[in-house]
């Protein structure tokens, strides 16, 4: 019985402590439990606005980042994300990263970092660093990651072709994949199984053949290695690209850091990798997973050799979208999720290139807030259904709304109104208004102007405004839909 007893407190203690569980900062409460018009008049932590935090511009110095700060948790703002600006020259995403005083990623700049960190925590608030201007070939993190280990470079697949009749003599390009010889009809395409593999008649990577009657194609697939470029389908590409991001600050600041840092950001990701790309375990994962070789396929990428190229084309494009999700946007999420910390993006095609990365749904779902920039009060639906239509499909928590660089110094409350009210109608939920620069210079400096904050004459009057957007970037990412219609039938 006193046994029986114990059991039952237990399993009760369980169910309380379920109960009383605390949500993550910015996570719904999606239970049908909620008390909606509670957290509307009162958000929880999480739901305020993400500013850009331009440190450019001038020297940073703690007594105006302390100003700032002070300003910052008055209006209720949940993160400030750390922002550098490129120049015109060097990199190869864009221009190198301006230089900034102190240094991006000096002992001094850790210091600082750790410094504004505990002073925006003491706030209620939490900080973090954009990747903006910091991606491959731009000479930071990711260029350490390619010299710790070059084998993450990418490749990408090319192809070459020559129409033939009778003698072929020709030097083939190294790293050959595939090597197809294809009879042609007489409207000059492909005849169907006509195809003859050449990679045994190469001596020393040259092939000399004869082709039998009529006219023929002769097709050629390799791969050549880009420099520098970052490999997503690497089994380390993602523990990599952590590693020497986002693990660092958890590594330099391993308590300071739970509940410190918060709302990272992937700005316009580029691997530097264009088309069809290829690395040494591709093949064997292919056969692995799709039972056959690719290899003597590969034509069918770049050319119609018949009624088998649809199949070839979306067997190579779920295998190599697979192996990008499993090595590199998976484990880069799971960093993440692991923490209950929030990561979003706004990458180069916003949905309006559903080809990018290889299925844009597929990659992007691994971020726990897909978003879009929305520029000079832009309301583009289609960017904003397409990361909207991502988080609901695969239940993440919140859209990111990036808005909304250069709408020019003459901005006024009335259009920021119009565009955040907007947008959040089609599905946004999390804002991060562009700009808030440390300093301008007198006037000197901006970045895709203006800024937002605290160098606008209405800044003092703000504040109901950013108020109003918690309280909406509360409610919208539940499913309200139900209370909606609750509402209309009564």
């Amino acid at each position: 019985m006193k046994k029986l007893f114990i059991l039952t407190l237990c399993a009760l203690s369980q169910l309380l402590s379920a109960q009383v569980k605390q949500l993550l900062p910015g996570h719904p409460d999606r239970s049908a439990k909620i008390d909606l018009k509670s957290g509307f008049t009162t958000p929880p932590k999480g739901y305020g606005e993400v500013p850009f935090y331009w440190w450019m511009g001038d020297t940073l110095t703690r007594e105006h980042l302390t100003y700032h700060l002070d300003q910052m948790a008055a209006k209720k703002v949940t993160s400030l994300q750390v922002n550098y600006a490129h120049s015109d020259k060097g990199g190869v995403s864009y221009g190198l990263t301006f230089p900034s005083r102190p240094a991006l990623f000096t002992e001094e700049w850790w210091d600082l970092f750790g410094w504004f960190m505990g002073e925006a925590k003491k706030r209620g608030m939490t900080v973090s660093l954009s990747d903006y201007t910091l991606g491959v070939g731009q000479g930071s993190y990711v260029d350490d990651a390619l010299n710790e280990n070059p084998e993450l470079r990418g490749a990408e697949l090319k192809f070459e072709s020559d129409t033939i009749q009778g003698n072929y003599d020709k030097t083939c390009r190294n790293n050959l994949l595939s090597l197809y010889a294809y009879r042609l009809g007489t409207d000059s395409n492909i005849i169907e199984n006509s195809g003859i593999d050449l990679i045994k008649e190469l001596t020393n990577n040259r092939i000399q053949w004869h082709s039998p009657e009529g006219k023929w194609i002769v097709t050629q697939v390799y791969s050549a290695e880009k420099k520098p470029s970052l490999d997503p389908m690497h089994p380390l590409s993602g523990k990599s690209y952590v590693k020497h991001f986002f693990q660092r600050f958890e590594d330099r600041f391993p308590e300071q850091s739970k509940g410190g840092l918060n709302f990272f950001f992937s700005d316009e990701l580029n691997f530097n990798l264009q088309g069809c790309i290829w690395n040494s375990v591709f093949r064997d994962e292919f056969r692995k997973r799709k039972g056959y070789d690719v290899v003597p396929y590969l034509a069918a990428l770049f050319t119609d050799i018949g009624s088998i190229t649809p199949k070839i084309r979306l067997d190579y494009n779920d295998v190599m979208v697979s192996l990008s999700e499993e090595n590199f946007f998976i484990p880069v999420y799971q960093w993440h999720e692991d923490r209950g910390l929030i990561y979003g993006c706004d990458h180069g095609g916003r949905g309006r290139d559903v080809s990018e990365f290889g299925d844009y749904f597929r990659t992007q779902r691994w971020n726990q807030a897909p978003g879009c920039d929305q520029p000079d009060f832009s309301k583009d639906i289609i960017k904003n259904k397409v990361a909207s239509s991502i988080a609901h499909l695969y239940e993440r928590p919140r859209v990111w709304l990036e808005g909304f660089h250069s709408s020019k110094w003459d901005s006024n409350t009335a259009s920021v109104i119009d565009a955040i009210f907007s947008n959040f109608a089609m599905g946004q939920n999390l804002l991060s208004l562009h700009g808030f620069y440390y300093s301008t210079v007198g006037g000197w400096w901006e970045w895709a102007p203006p800024c937002n904050h605290t160098h606008m004459p209405y800044w003092e009057q703000m504040g109901p405004l950013l108020e109003c957007s918690e309280r909406l970037s509360y409610v919208l990412p539940r499913d309200i839909t139900g209370l909606i219609l609750r509402s209309y039938t009564r």
